[in-house]
């Protein structure tokens, strides 16, 4: 089994990087699963996983039952349901990057300019401006820690205005023959679905 796991921010193009890769036939692609299901899964040559830096896994720190009730009460999340938890304290992810690391894991990095991710996650994540940037600043210094070991970065625009090269660089990154239907991940996001890539940077 080999593993890989797609770091981004909120509203960085993560979930439509995900649904590209995910169209691989030799890539299990999990999304945003803070288990340890991306262990697990059989069948194909690679396991992927999506998820956000600073938000939901970081460096070293791993989720504990201690941080998830201060993530409720910083949220006031008193309800069954799911709420969306506008600020993180404390990372939800079971496994930190050195842990994955350890499960030789490699990393797939993708990141967009301050101005338009704040403005993006104050517009759909309902943050303020003062809290969307203190995240884009700690995500960002996760993300620059592994590039600088290694890992395949791509920037938003780049996915959004040239899918074809980067899609195929990433396939060479990961040993796996390019294939064109990987383009078609933008109608398998079930979070954005839209029937193409739209050329444009929001």
């Amino acid at each position: 089994m080999k593993l890989f796991v797609v770091i981004g921010l909120q509203r960085t193009g993560t979930t439509l990087l995900a649904s590209m890769l995910g169209r691989h036939p030799e890539i299990n692609m999990l999304f945003e699963s803070v288990t340890k299901d991306s262990l697990k899964l059989i069948g194909k040559q690679w396991n992927g996983n999506k998820l956000l830096a600073y938000r939901q896994i970081r460096k070293h720190k791993r989720s504990s039952k201690w941080g998830h009730l201060i993530n409720r009460i910083v949220n006031l999340d008193f309800k069954q349901e799911n709420k969306h938890h506008v600020v993180r304290p404390f990372p939800t992810s079971v496994m930190s990057i050195e842990d994955y690391k350890k499960e030789g894991a490699i990393f797939i990095t993708i990141e967009r300019d301050k101005e338009s991710s704040v403005s993006s996650m104050m517009k759909r994540a309902g943050q303020t401006k003062n809290q969307a940037e203190k995240e884009w600043e700690l995500g960002m210094k996760i993300i620059n820690q592994l590039k600088n070991e290694g890992a395949y970065n791509l920037t938003f625009v780049d996915l959004v205005n040239n899918s074809e090269k980067y899609l195929k660089e990433i396939c060479n990154f990961l040993a796996l023959e390019y294939l064109e239907k990987m383009l078609e991940g933008s109608k398998y996001n079930f979070v954005y679905p839209q029937d193409s890539v739209v050329k444009r940077e929001s």
